[in-house]
């Protein structure tokens, strides 16, 4: 018991380093040196120099207690800072899953009107190309041979369509309009369904749960706490990864928010403020995205141990019938 509490105790006093001490002490010392540097000196390192050693030279400094009491505080001001942190990256987090507060919700309505009416142009372009490729083999089978189809998942097609049909019910020449792959990674770079967030990251996550019910008709937020609890230890692991990570990359993006403050007065914490946001913006994407597929994983292949844990029979493939089954069940009727 001595062992693992030494242990638990050197593995917090770690995080307690890693997360509020050194974030907020690097934080406070680029504070520091812009109250002193301001724009006019930005990059003096030698006016800095002159100041520290211009501290560290009054008597003052050298006394015990005034030591320990600046120390203390050093700490204290670093955790504060730090934890102010951890509150704005909840905000930043909310922000980027698309979940607006009241006063940000017309502009939230508004950009969620616009994301939806380019993925409706880019998803008419590609069914419109799905619609000429058919056209194309249809009257020319070597000329269907010389374009590689694989990995479209667009909609239905529509005839009626003048762009889905080509000009005279012919094909169109421009080899860039048959281009079903490219059209395909260009609607889904908008988002994988048809955006419902004002956020690419939330649209991300809403599109798990859409494809997941389209597929099998399995409602996500009734099923997942229960097949969380089916899961193993592996898959844990890697969905707790993903999570932490998203938690990660908006708390470094609310120290890029933290930084401007310092850059009002030093212009230097602008170009730190736009690197860290702009980092984490991404490791924000990337972690989003990881953590919707891990979710759309864990229904692909465990699926099934849900259904036999509720004693809902199930081929050997989880089917739409079983999963409505499932929904149904776990809905209790609501």
């Amino acid at each position: 018991m001595t062992t693992f509490l030494a242990t638990l105790g050197g593995k917090l006093a770690d995080t307690w380093v890693s997360l509020l001490v050194l974030p907020g002490l690097l934080y406070l010392a680029v504070a520091s040196g812009a109250s002193v540097l301001g724009h006019r000196h930005a990059l003096d390192h030698g006016l800095l120099t002159a100041r520290i050693d211009a501290l560290a030279g009054d008597p003052a400094a050298h006394a015990p207690g005034t030591v320990i009491v600046f120390g203390v505080l050093l700490l204290v001001a670093a955790a504060g800072v730090s934890r102010l942190a951890a509150a704005l990256g909840a905000g930043v987090e909310r922000l980027w899953l698309g979940d607006w507060p009241a006063p940000l919700r017309p502009a939230a309505r508004a950009l969620t009107r616009r994301r939806a009416a380019r993925w409706e142009a880019a998803d008419a372009a590609h069914r419109g190309a799905v619609t000429a490729r058919a056209l194309l083999a249809a009257s020319d089978g070597r000329g269907a041979a010389s374009w590689d189809a694989s990995g479209t998942t667009g909609s239905a097609t529509t005839p009626e369509n003048p762009a889905a049909s080509g000009t005279a019910g012919r094909p169109p020449e421009d080899p860039a309009a048959l281009d079903t792959v490219g059209l395909n990674e260009a609607r889904n770079r908008i988002a994988l369904t048809r955006p419902a967030r004002p956020t690419w990251m939330g649209d991300r996550l809403i599109a798990a749960d859409a494809r997941v019910h389209r597929t099998y008709r399995i409602d996500l937020v009734s099923a997942w706490p229960r097949l969380w609890l089916l899961l193993p230890d592996t898959a844990h692991a890697e969905v707790q990864a993903a999570r932490s990570a998203l938690t990660a990359s908006t708390r470094r993006a609310a120290w890029g928010l933290l930084y401007v403050l310092p850059a009002l007065w030093w212009w230097p914490a602008g170009l730190i403020a736009l690197v860290t946001w702009t980092g984490a913006w991404r490791q924000g994407r990337v972690a989003v995205h990881e953590f919707a597929e891990l979710v759309e994983s864990a229904v692909d292949l465990h699926g099934r141990d849900l259904t036999a844990a509720l004693g809902i029979p199930c081929e050997e493939q989880l089917t739409a019938t079983t999963g409505l089954a499932i929904t149904r069940t776990l809905r209790k009727g609501t």
